[in-house]
């Protein structure tokens, strides 16, 4: 768009105005598939980015799923024709009705702390699958603000509580489908990616009926490795 075309905008609309380019939000996530073609892998868009609603229906005909973080955004994405199963509840810190509320809904649940973990293999047992979110212990990020994954952050299980939820897991039957990290935003050290993905993996061996790895974000893109079908991960 030239500077004149801007300008008719504003006059039209008002300021301040956010223009969003549809065409450069495809391109891109043409890009992020394009790079993983052939291979069993998904993109989940963050919801927390932007929740605008025509956003969230142009990122839903692209094919991308949705990542969400609170009850009220997994129904704008519903809202938006994200089907249930192309959405992951990831919540922290939240009441264990909201929980419930979710899995009614029928979205996929990431439960980042023992204690809620508990609460839902009592609840519900093997009865609805779970991703579990671990804190992988690494310091990652543009700066310390959203840095997620080091020891003293508040989201998911520390890594050295493994034995603890592997316990709870079979004490209460829960049907895990899946493990989670996310080490921060704006990430452009690629070793960093590679760090957390070799712990990812060591705890993926502990849960031999996985069908996800949910490798979190890092800098623009929310990326998902998902697989459906039931497989073991050697």
């Amino acid at each position: 768009m030239n500077k004149n075309e801007w300008i008719d905008l504003a006059n039209e609309y008002g300021t301040p105005l956010y223009v969003y380019d549809r065409a450069k939000i495809e391109e891109k996530y043409l890009k992020l598939t394009s790079a993983f073609k052939g291979k069993d892998v998904r993109f989940f868009y963050a919801c927390k980015a932007l929740g605008n609603l025509n956003i969230l229906k142009v990122v839903k005909n692209t094919g991308c799923g949705l990542d969400t973080v609170s009850i009220n955004e997994v129904k704008l994405g519903l809202k938006a024709g994200f089907e249930a199963t192309n959405i992951i509840f990831t919540p922290n810190c939240v009441a264990f009705d909201e929980i419930k509320e979710a899995v009614e809904l029928g979205v996929h649940i990431n439960i980042d702390n023992i204690s809620i973990l508990e609460q839902f293999g009592n609840f519900y047992q093997n009865n609805y699958p779970v991703i579990v979110r671990f804190n992988p212990h690494i310091m990652a990020g543009g700066n310390y603000n959203i840095s997620t994954g080091h020891i003293d952050s508040k989201f998911g299980i520390s890594i050295h509580q493994l034995r603890h939820v592997l316990r709870v897991v079979k004490t209460l039957n829960i049907n895990v489908e899946g493990i989670h990290m996310h080490t921060g935003s704006e990430i452009k050290d690629m070793e960093v990616f590679l760090q957390g993905l070799e712990v990812m993996l060591s705890i993926a061996r502990e849960f031999p009926n996985i069908k996800i790895l949910d490798l979190g974000s890092g800098s623009r893109y929310h990326i998902k490795t998902m697989r459906r079908k039931q497989t073991s991960i050697n």
